[in-house]
């Protein structure tokens, strides 16, 4: 009667089959979570290069147009106050709304990341 194997025995080998099964699938699933996540970010990178050449191109004509009007202010002023004053003018405005824009980027990141000397 030793032959048959005792309940217990059975029941601890089917609670360690399971135990295995569930290990292999937690892994399993591990992994296709993986992929789908890889997926998914190749995707986006994929979108983000395409939104990233149109942003260049926006730069690019954005910065042709401020030629342009750079060099229609020269033109109209350049017959009323000469060459060189209008060239004068031109990049003092320009130097000042460049200081301006300087100032507001800094003053923004100071807000955002606080005082160069502070330690967060």
């Amino acid at each position: 009667m030793e032959d048959i194997a005792s309940p217990s025995l059975v029941a601890d080998e089917s609670i360690a089959t399971l135990l295995s099964r569930v290990v292999s699938d937690a892994q399993q699933v591990a992994r296709s979570e993986m992929d789908l996540q890889k997926a998914k970010l190749g995707s986006k990178v994929n979108d983000a290069k395409g939104g990233i050449v149109l942003a260049l191109g926006a730069v690019v004509f954005g910065s042709l147009a401020s030629i342009a009007l750079v060099v229609g202010a020269l033109l109209v002023l350049t017959p009323q106050v000469g060459p060189l004053a209008a060239t004068a003018i031109v990049a003092g405005v320009l130097l000042v709304a460049a200081a301006l824009f300087g100032f507001l980027a800094s003053r923004h990141f100071k807000r955002i990341f606080g005082t160069a000397g502070a330690v967060a």
